[in-house]
């Protein structure tokens, strides 16, 4: 994932608005705050060489697409109690998105489907700082961004900053990071993949197969391990951010190599 700037990076950025709308209600203080931190969010979040940016929203969990495969696809979510004025903000933060930008909007889509079919097509940049949209092949745009590091020895906690990163992810990249998503799991999406799998076990599964064999190695692991193939699918289908091919055909996820 070391690919630099280059002349075929599309000029069009795709930006994450959920995650941008909950960033900019986190950070105002007020509803009448939201407007301009919104629009200095996706200022900070253009990449350098796009000249045409356009944001993505998700529909809602309760209509999302995974949940005809996995019911519970976020459902931990769903019970989680907000306050009132961050509500109020981050339906605010929504609306400033769909009047003053060009928002993307598709029913039981996610935004980050969106952007993945977009960076796959080499159609536009996917912006988000979520490491999961490295699972489709294009150029990927992280935001700089900062977060709460480890304690030092006096027991404080520093605030670590990560440096804006463009890159272009390849085919094999992007297919190596979707078949570790399906071994794995992800519970942060309450989808749980092979129990006791975690990134450094799913990598040696990977590393014993060309990647050419990725999909029929990680479909016989969850036979080893004793799920059926629904299981098995419903995960792949969990983990999948939708290609140009996906959309093509139709189908969140269809195996290539192994019956449906």
């Amino acid at each position: 994932m070391t690919d630099t700037f280059n002349m075929d990076m599309p000029k069009m950025a795709l930006l994450d608005g959920d995650m941008i709308a909950h960033r900019a209600a986190f950070v105002a203080s007020s509803v009448s705050e939201v407007r301009g931190t919104t629009h200095h969010v996706i200022k900070k979040w253009i990449p350098p060489g796009c000249t045409v940016t356009k944001i993505t929203l998700s529909d809602s969990r309760a209509n999302n697409l995974r949940r005809d495969y996995w019911p519970d696809y976020k459902g931990h979510r769903d019970n989680i109690e907000v306050d009132e004025g961050q509500v109020a903000r981050l339906e605010e933060a929504k609306y400033v998105m769909e009047s003053d930008f060009d928002v993307r909007f598709v029913p039981r889509i996610e935004a980050d489907d969106l952007m993945g079919v977009a960076a796959s097509a080499g159609k536009a940049v996917a912006v988000t700082l979520d490491k999961d949209l490295v699972s489709c092949p294009g150029w990927h745009y992280r935001p700089e961004f900062s977060h709460w590091g480890k304690q030092n020895e006096h027991g404080m906690r520093q605030q670590v900053i990560k440096p804006a990163l463009l890159q272009r992810i390849s085919q094999q990249e992007a297919d190596h990071m979707f078949y570790s998503q399906w071994l794995m799991g992800d519970m942060t999406d309450n989808y749980p993949g092979l129990k006791g799998v975690g990134e450094k076990t799913a990598a040696k599964i990977l590393a014993k197969h060309a990647p050419e064999n990725w999909e029929v190695a990680v479909a016989a692991e969850y036979e080893k391990r004793g799920y059926d193939w629904d299981y098995c699918l419903s995960m792949a289908r969990c983990a999948r951010i939708l290609r140009l091919e996906d959309w093509e055909n139709g189908r969140i996820y269809t195996p290539k190599h192994l019956p449906v």
